[in-house]
């Protein structure tokens, strides 16, 4: 009884972790690669670039795009990340870059249950 009472417990701390917040690389449906860390957890994660910018992973595309807040919910844009070219792209798509602090407000009230 106490090694699965153990066990459990263990396994819900590895469900609550936080994300893996090292430089690494990941790969666009093109081919092209960008480096980004994984940040937040279980309520709310993204990545975000060396250059500031929050991106969200768009499954449908299979993309990663710049990051809107929209109904209290961190989604993707619709406007893919580019490496090189960033600011224009926003731009052209009329996607605003989020702040660090909209982006931790948000965060903070999903870790509230907000």
């Amino acid at each position: 009884m106490k090694f699965i009472l153990i066990t459990s417990l263990i396994f819900l701390n590895l469900f609550g972790a936080p994300a893996y917040n090292k430089l690494r690389e990941f790969k666009q449906s093109d081919g092209t690669v960008f480096k980004a860390r994984a940040s937040g957890n279980h309520h709310l994660n993204w990545l975000e670039t060396p250059d500031g910018e929050i991106l969200k992973y768009n499954q449908k595309s299979g993309d990663f795009e710049y990051a809107k807040i929209r109904d209290k919910r961190l989604k993707a844009s619709g406007a893919r990340y580019e490496k090189n070219n960033s600011k224009r792209a926003r731009s052209i798509s009329h996607v605003n870059k989020i702040s660090k602090k909209e982006l931790y407000r948000l965060w903070s009230q999903k870790q509230r249950g907000h």
